[in-house]
């Protein structure tokens, strides 16, 4: 027994002396609640917990092992009555600490996907909870973590924003008098005070648009936890840092016109962006127009106008190009018979004769066809997320404007 505990302990610090954003061979645990459990899949005639973004980024990073401990209901207050009354153990946040505590001390990996139901459900007896007791639960859950194991490498997940009556439940308060917004800033205080990195699907362009729920309203379509999944991906091999956190955020002006050439609205944009330039803060354009020499056009702009050399530009059609693309490279693209084509000769957006436009999805199926304004439109909802700062051209000047109000 000596000698197996030898080497179970030699193992062990093997195990943990490996990059910790290398997941080869490890062992990944998920606690959360329907959303990473795929619960609502189930609606797609989908084996969920084999596709939800968790499994799929596993597989994509070659771990040994995950276990999804995930369950629908459950939060850090409450676990899931049926199943609780069935195994006689309570399947909350804790509850599911102390039930797989041998899981957790051979894992690698942990992830926590929990917030949704802390936001909208009271406790098990009707009580209510504050906001500074999700923070102190969410704290103690993860000192319970690394208790059971000193050297588990631990990713906090900020996975969806919640929608109710097709709309954004951002400011909406729920029954614990306390809205969604207030519920994700809590849990990202804490992340950030206990140095445990935060995985922000918002960073990825994702979640931020009612069609990327299969309910309309809290859980993700398949296509969404594939995108997750290579975003997941992206974001352990880059050192658990999201594209934002390694280049900045960026406050974005959404431009109407013609980029390529000279106008009022231009050089007023150019403006606004050396002043925020000076202020320390980096800018991206947001703009629509299809252009065929984008490249020789871009460089010629940016030589010209002494523009910031942090400042990002984002082409609607390059974007849809390559959409889980997260440096600036830039597509070739090309137009035939009506269909645009990226570099990989892959045809993303079709035109229709009554100048209509549909794209195709990350599952190879084109969206029915709409007018370019409802293209440009639905392309921001999707883009932008509600921790982004906004400018628009209004009353012939740019203005920051509220991202529900786009």
């Amino acid at each position: 027994m000596e000698v197996k505990s030898k080497v179970k302990k030699i193992l062990g610090q093997w195990r943990h002396k490996k990059v910790q954003n290398d997941w080869t061979n490890k062992n990944v645990v998920v606690f959360g609640d329907s959303i990473v459990a795929g619960q609502e899949l189930v609606r797609e005639k989908t084996p969920y917990r084999d596709a939800v973004y968790a499994k799929l980024a596993s597989y994509y990073l070659n771990a040994h092992k995950l276990e999804n401990f995930a369950e629908t209901g459950t939060g850090q207050f409450k676990g899931q009555h049926h199943l609780d009354h069935l195994t006689g153990w309570t399947h909350s946040f804790e509850g599911s600490i102390q039930h797989y505590h041998q899981e957790i001390k051979w894992a690698d990996v942990v992830l926590i996907a929990y917030g949704n139901n802390d936001w909208k459900q009271p406790n098990p007896d009707g009580s209510l909870h504050t906001l500074d007791e999700v923070k102190v639960k969410l704290r103690e859950n993860i000192q319970r973590i690394r208790l059971i194991n000193h050297h588990v490498q631990l990713v906090g997940v900020l996975e969806t924003l919640a929608f109710r009556k097709h709309k954004p439940a951002w400011h909406l308060e729920g029954p614990n008098g306390f809205t969604y917004q207030e519920m994700l800033s809590a849990f990202i205080d804490v992340y950030h005070e206990c140095d445990v990195p935060i995985f922000d699907i918002r960073d990825y362009h994702l979640g931020n648009h009612m069609d990327e729920y299969v309910d309309d309203r809290d859980h993700f379509t398949l296509s969404i936890h594939k995108q997750i999944a290579k975003s997941l991906t992206d974001f352990v091999r880059h050192g658990y840092q999201s594209p934002t956190q390694r280049f900045g955020e960026t406050i974005k002006f959404i431009f109407p016109d013609n980029l390529f050439e000279d106008s009022k609205m231009r050089q007023s944009l150019f403006g606004e962006i050396r002043k925020q330039s000076l202020q320390g803060k980096r800018a991206e354009i947001l703009w629509f127009v299809l252009d065929k020499n984008y490249q020789a056009n871009l460089d010629d702009l940016l030589s010209k106008n002494k523009l910031p050399t942090d400042l990002k530009i984002t082409n609607i059609y390059q974007y849809y190009a390559a959409p889980l693309r997260y440096t600036s490279e830039l597509d070739e693209l090309s137009l035939k018979e009506g269909e645009l084509f990226n570099s990989n000769n892959v045809p993303f957006i079709r035109f229709s004769k009554e100048n209509q436009i549909s794209v195709k999805d990350f599952d190879d199926n084109w969206s029915d066809a709409i007018t370019s304004e409802q293209f440009n439109k639905l392309w921001l909802k999707h883009y932008i997320s509600l921790k982004d700062q906004v400018y628009i051209w209004h009353n012939d000047q740019f203005g920051q404007v509220e991202p529900l109000e786009i």
